[in-house]
């Protein structure tokens, strides 16, 4: 019976690699389509053992990146002045915290060093965006714990960002307006890239 340290799957499951102890001995051995294929416990293969450590390796490195990639991020700032970033943060001015919470579309804003009972009568902001209905929305709180929505605003073609919804929008015609624009912002590269192309400078924008 072989005890298994640890595995590795390959090419979409084809092969398995299992790295063990049979016997009291040691064990390192491939499967193909769940079937043993290959024993490379004795052959003296270093470079198979480097590899398959290797890959362990990554594949626990990319785990852990995709994992913090879904956390929050947090940042602390004191002047984050998107018109002016070089204008120097007074000493009186005071510092936040900034979380972004990719999964649930909210960036908070709240003073830094507050614990939450503290927070009351405090500058402080919560917006949160979404796709509803086919059209982005976003939402501001006015509260980062539970307040209620101060402004909608919805975003539609042509410019129009509307505080609250007066009409249904047509999603269908919208839709079919992204994916025209799309479309041709794709032959504009595909013309741009082209040398055979005499017109590829002069392609249209989308």
């Amino acid at each position: 019976m072989t005890d298994t340290i640890d595995t590795i799957t390959l090419d979409g499951g084809k092969y398995t690699v299992e790295l063990g102890h049979k016997n009291g001995r040691f064990s390192f051995t491939a499967l193909r389509n769940g079937l043993p294929w290959r024993d490379m416990s004795s052959d003296g293969d270093n470079l198979m053992l480097a590899m398959f450590q290797q890959l362990r390796d990554q594949q626990e490195q990319i785990a852990r990146l995709e994992q913090a990639a879904k956390e929050p991020v947090q940042r602390t700032l004191q002047r984050w002045d998107v018109l002016d970033g070089s204008t120097p943060a007074l000493e009186a001015e005071p510092t936040y915290t900034m979380t972004m919470d990719p999964d649930k579309g909210l960036v908070e804003l709240r003073p830094a060093g507050i614990a939450d009972d503290d927070l009351e009568d405090l500058p402080q902001l919560m917006v949160a965006v979404e796709i509803k209905g086919g059209v982005p929305r976003a939402y501001i709180y006015n509260n980062v714990l539970d307040g209620e929505v101060l402004a909608q605003h919805i975003a539609l073609p042509n410019g129009n960002l509307i505080g609250h919804l007066l009409v249904e929008p047509d999603v269908k015609a919208i839709g079919e307006l992204l994916r025209s624009r799309a479309a041709a912002s794709s032959q504009s590269s595909q013309s741009s890239q082209s040398p055979d192309s005499s017109e590829s400078d002069q392609a249209p924008r989308a």
